[in-house]
């Protein structure tokens, strides 16, 4: 099935449009997922004319992995050497939260180095769920003229470079630790990149106007908003553009 938009030639060989990662398979993986990124970041509409199914969702998977995991290992990397050298010492993890004193100092710190930790893990998850509620919210406004497969797609590619926002702040946070204005700034542009990105990803592929698929972008984009604040609202002791706590008001919640 094609949406009315594709034009022939596209649909006698889908190669035409497709993305690197998709068609230059004789490539060096490296090199394509460069290209699929350059793609998605300036010619979104043309990124999304053709989508082959059954959807090859490992591709996809591998794509976003490549370009999340490695600044995913690069944290983890720098906070084990971190706490290597500072044994005895406060280290990111143990310093105050502004959830410490509703979560508590222990749980935060737990939490805080488990969702760090499971950051693999919950790249699929974020796929998985972002996929489903855009299609669930394209299959309410008017019906959904692509599989759910393709949604995923959508979503998941449209995630590309924010997703490399979000991995540059995590590094950002434990190595240099930003100011909560600086990482809300730039996760407000990543969530802005993917809600462009998304509303023409679900329009080209569902064959259906922009408009609409900027009201449907909203839902997932709103997920991956969610899910990206709460992990950073963890590594801040005041909120952005709040006042800094007293220290003495975190006496309780502080680990000796």
């Amino acid at each position: 099935m094609r949406g009315g938009d594709i034009c022939r030639s596209c649909h006698l060989d889908p190669r035409a449009r497709a993305l690197p990662i998709e068609s230059d398979l004789e490539r060096r993986w490296l090199g394509r997922c460069l290209r699929t990124l350059f793609q998605l970041s300036t010619r979104p509409g043309a990124s999304f004319r053709v989508v082959e199914e059954p959807v090859a969702h490992r591709r996809v998977l591998a794509f976003l992995a490549s370009l999340r995991l490695p600044l995913w290992a690069l944290a983890v990397g720098w906070l084990a050497v971190d706490w290597l050298l500072s044994i005895g010492e406060p280290t990111p993890l143990s310093l105050p939260s502004v959830l410490a004193p509703q979560l508590g100092a222990q749980f935060v710190m737990v939490l805080r180095l488990w969702l760090l930790l499971l950051v693999p893990i919950g790249l699929p998850m974020l796929y998985f769920f972002g996929g489903v509620s855009a299609h669930l919210a394209m299959a309410l406004t008017g019906g959904a003229r692509r599989s759910i497969g393709a949604s995923m797609r959508a979503f998941g590619l449209a995630l590309a470079l924010p997703l490399v926002i979000i991995g540059g702040l995590d590094v950002l946070v434990i190595a240099a630790g930003v100011s909560p204005e600086l990482w809300l700034g730039l996760l407000a542009l990543a969530g802005l990149i993917a809600l462009v990105v998304l509303a023409v990803a679900l329009a080209r592929t569902h064959a259906t106007s922009l408009p609409r698929g900027l009201l449907v972008a909203l839902v997932p984009v709103a997920l991956f908003l969610a899910v990206s604040a709460g992990r950073g609202l963890l590594e801040f002791s005041r909120l952005p553009f709040g006042d800094a706590p007293v220290l003495d008001s975190y006496a309780p919640y502080l680990i000796e």
